[in-house]
């Protein structure tokens, strides 16, 4: 139970049971056998405690980034999670500080690190107070919550960006516009499937934040170019999904160009550049092209498994088309009429 009561009410209903929590957690009891596990005082009050059970790393998660746990959430006495996004297999995400959560929540990620799990008790008064929700949360209950931060996207580093002037945005160091590309083109792959739009636009924005630094020396130019390929073949991959096949072979072409380049040079990430103009092709039925492209594919990761089927079901497909064409030129005269 991790959604504020004014926001969409309680997560936790149509629960899928076959999928398990996470089998290090045991709770059930009383917390008071427990307190002493959390050193960790989050408010000056003292009522938010944490634990630390596996350490994270990079950075605290700011406030307004976007943010993906796995949680599950108990009532003392209680050995079952009230709540649990493990049970239903599906993370939560939320922008923190938004008003989605509970406060408890809120104080509980604001203070943890990508891949990191922490147990954290928290009272009444950071959760749903005195009245509670009954039946499933108890009157003036304390919880406990389980919590894995899966990942987050700094909007803030994103936003930023956006109001600097462009002398300002070429000072900005080269580590920094590697983690702010990082952010976009992961934004892009969290909402690849769910927000199309959103997916295509951070992609783009990647590819526009990398080509409008200068790298200082060989060495950045390197990172420099193998961030962009990433962005690029996402950003390809993303306009195949919906059709854009002329601007499909651009990205992903851009990408094998540049991955011609000795210093960046991937056979695995050249292939899939050229798996992916192939793509473009058959969805323009234009099945010669779509060969060639599949064979620049071979050429790079001839073992590849994915690519090897293509390349037999392509051929199969060229087969057919060309049996029917000399079926549709046997009906034709010399005189190169149509005949019964």
């Amino acid at each position: 139970a991790v959604v504020s009561t004014q926001s969409t009410g309680i997560l936790g209903h149509n629960r899928d049971t076959s999928v398990g929590i996470d089998p290090d957690i045991h709770i059930g009891g009383a917390f008071k056998g427990i307190e002493h596990e959390f050193t960790e005082q989050l408010t000056d009050d003292g009522l938010v405690l944490k634990q630390m059970m596996k350490p994270g790393s990079g950075p605290i998660v700011p406030s307004r980034a976007w943010v993906k746990i796995h949680y599950s959430s108990y009532a003392e006495g209680h050995d079952e999670p009230i709540d649990s996004s493990r049970l239903r297999a599906r993370p939560h995400d939320f922008i923190l500080g938004d008003g989605v959560n509970i406060m408890a929540v809120d104080i509980a990620v604001a203070s943890m690190k990508k891949k990191e799990k922490a147990r954290f008790l928290a009272d009444a008064r950071y959760c749903y107070g005195k009245m509670g929700v009954p039946p499933r949360i108890p009157t003036n209950a304390r919880l406990l919550f389980d919590i894995e931060v899966l990942h987050f996207v700094d909007e803030n580093m994103i936003n930023e960006y956006d109001t600097l002037s462009a002398d300002d945005r070429r000072d900005i160091p080269q580590d920094k516009i590697l983690i702010l590309a990082a952010e976009l083109r992961e934004k892009g792959n969290e909402n690849f499937r769910k927000n199309p739009k959103v997916a295509y636009n951070s992609y783009m924005k990647a590819v526009r934040v990398l080509e409008g630094h200068s790298p200082n020396n060989e060495q950045e130019e390197v990172q420099l170019q193998g961030e962009k390929i990433k962005t690029l073949l996402n950003l390809a991959q993303s306009c195949l999904e919906h059709n854009k096949t002329v601007d499909c072979r651009r990205y992903a072409g851009e990408a094998a160009s540049l991955l011609n380049n000795e210093a960046v040079k991937n056979c695995f990430k050249s292939g899939k550049a050229h798996y992916i103009i192939h793509k473009s092709y058959v969805k323009e039925q234009k099945l010669r092209e779509a060969k060639r492209a599949l064979e620049e594919a071979v050429r790079h990761v001839p073992d590849d498994v994915a690519i090897r089927a293509a390349f037999d079901k392509l051929e199969n497909a060229q087969a057919r088309e060309n049996a029917l064409e000399r079926d549709r030129m046997g009906r034709w005269g010399e005189d190169g009429l149509e005949r019964l």
